[in-house]
Formats: C-alpha cells, structure tokens, sequence
C-alpha cells in the first residue's frame, strides 16, 4: 500500500469514488466541485470493479482513509494503474 499516493489537490481528470456507507454520505456529503464524485459504497466495490475504467485516474475517499486506502490497494492489484488515496 506504500506506492499508493495520498492527494489533496486532485488533478482535473481525476474521479473521486467516495467509498463511505451511504448512511455516512448522507449526513456529510462530500463536496467538491472540481471533479467528479462517484458514490461507490465499500461493500460493492469488488462487485463494480469490472465496470470501471482500468485506465481512469481515480482517487479514493473515506472519513479516515482506512477503507480507501485497503480498496485503493485492492483496485491496484486488480490492474488499475492511476489510484490515489483523496484527503481532505
């Protein structure tokens, strides 16, 4: 997970997959109107990994980077080459 890196200031072409429990989403929504920001809950995750762009620049986002990071490491050994962690 170490090669996996933590941004700030996402790039233009970036999409934020914001991995909270949807109840989490709805009581502080992410707001940054910069990218765009696909809700995408941890727990289905693996089951939409084939329906996202291997070659998409994508940042993850949790409260506590804990469940971005441990997919953001997941969505790298499944191939996907442009994964970061999103921190606020």
């Amino acid at each position: 997970m170490a090669s996996i890196e933590a941004v700030s200031q996402p790039q233009a072409q970036d999409i934020i997959l914001d991995v909270r429990h949807p109840d989490e989403i709805e009581l502080r929504p992410l707001v940054w109107s910069a990218n765009q920001i696909i809700c995408l809950p941890f727990f289905q995750i693996a089951k939409q990994l084939g329906e996202l762009d291997k070659q998409q620049s994508y940042l993850l986002y949790c409260e506590r980077g804990i469940m971005s990071r441990l997919h953001a490491d997941a969505m790298e050994k499944n191939g996907f080459e442009k994964i970061g962690i999103f921190i606020l």
